[in-house]
């Protein structure tokens, strides 16, 4: 069960995605352990379709491109979604206007997921030196969580 601070995440310059309005797709994956490629494409029948490449590679600083990553349906995800809901009330306790969008990124600070993680690999660096993130990809039919030292690189594919 997911209990850290949701994020919102903008990787992309004029974000084609809304998680309901335009939900993104997961085309492809790919893992191998220089790599990690995530490809997402816009499913509406109304505008042409979009694909993003995001990619996590490995570097000279950083000999895996991801530690760890997971992919859950998202229908059973009830514990983000109360993360999401969490954006909201907070927005509306500030003062400030809805979102014009519901985002399809995010990173979460203090996660549950990053904890465990570091908790079995002893391999990462100490917490004060360790640039983990626990990033979440939201696509019409998954959660895609990625805990990575490294940004991802994303192309345009269409």
């Amino acid at each position: 069960m997911e209990n850290g601070k949701l994020i919102t995440w903008e990787p992309i310059q004029n974000n084609p995605f809304d998680r309901f309005k335009e939900p993104m797709d997961l085309v492809s994956m790919h893992y191998d352990f220089e790599k990690f490629e995530l490809t997402f494409a816009t499913c509406t029948l109304n505008n042409p379709v979009q694909e993003f490449k995001f990619t996590y590679k490995q570097d000279e600083n950083y000999f895996y491109p991801v530690r760890h990553f997971r992919i859950l349906e998202e229908h059973i995800r009830s514990d983000l979604e109360n993360l999401f809901g969490e954006i909201y009330k907070e927005r509306k306790d500030a003062g400030l206007p809805n979102l014009l969008y519901d985002s399809t990124f995010y990173k979460i600070e203090n996660s549950s997921f990053e904890s465990w993680y570091k908790s079995i690999d002893g391999s990462l660096p100490l917490p004060e030196d360790s640039t983990l993130e626990h990033h979440l990809y939201v696509t019409g039919n998954h959660f895609i969580e990625v805990l990575s030292e490294v940004q991802p690189t994303i192309t345009k594919i269409k």
